[in-house]
């Protein structure tokens, strides 16, 4: 039996898709063999694409190559990619942190050392995306720099990017459950 693959609160398209998906083809057809259900799934797609009706309010009640015969062509995908463009995008932004008995404050899960004798004081980290660093300031006074932690450096092959990110997605989810540990670990004091 063919199981959805999102649940309702995923993308509505995606999900109004899956459903027509099964049971208009899956529970229709009954594919036997990963070969049938290709054939199938194929067969299927032109027919929603191609013959079904729409209801959507771009589609006005035909199918979507009726509505759009000609689509617009895509950009081809870039050869290389800069892994760090995302900071300048924060340029100039502030994340103000208290600072903790151990002298380090935390940005985005990432521990950044300033010093323990402003320990339990607020400083404000300014992003200075031109020099890959957050300054540091206490009050008007800019205490120190650090380097801002996690970048990649020059472009890099898009298939290497690729990888990149599936890495990064798996550490955030590995940050993200040692962090929800700790705050369960500091309720139960």
């Amino acid at each position: 039996m063919y199981e959805p693959t999102y649940e309702s609160n995923d993308n509505a398209f995606v999900e109004r898709y899956q459903k027509c998906y099964e049971q208009e083809c899956l529970q229709v057809q009954h594919p036997s063999t990963l070969q049938e259900v290709r054939e199938v799934t194929e067969a299927f797609m032109e027919h929603y694409n191609g013959e079904r009706p729409h209801q959507g309010r771009t589609c006005r009640n035909v199918p979507p190559r009726v509505a759009f015969p000609t689509l617009p062509t895509l950009p081809a995908l870039p050869q290389t990619v800069d892994p760090d463009v995302w900071l300048k995008a924060i340029d100039g932004q502030i994340f103000v942190r208290k600072v903790g008995a151990d002298g380090c404050v935390n940005v985005d899960l990432t521990t950044y050392y300033v010093s323990q004798q402003v320990a339990g004081q607020y400083m404000a980290l300014q992003v200075v995306a031109s020099e890959r660093m957050f300054v540091v300031w206490h009050g008007p006074t800019v205490l120190k720099t650090v380097p801002i932690k996690h970048l990649h450096g020059p472009p890099m092959p898009l298939e290497d990017y690729f990888t990149l990110m599936v890495q990064e997605a798996l550490a955030e989810v590995r940050r993200l459950s040692a962090s929800q540990r700790h705050i369960q670990q500091l309720a139960l004091w």
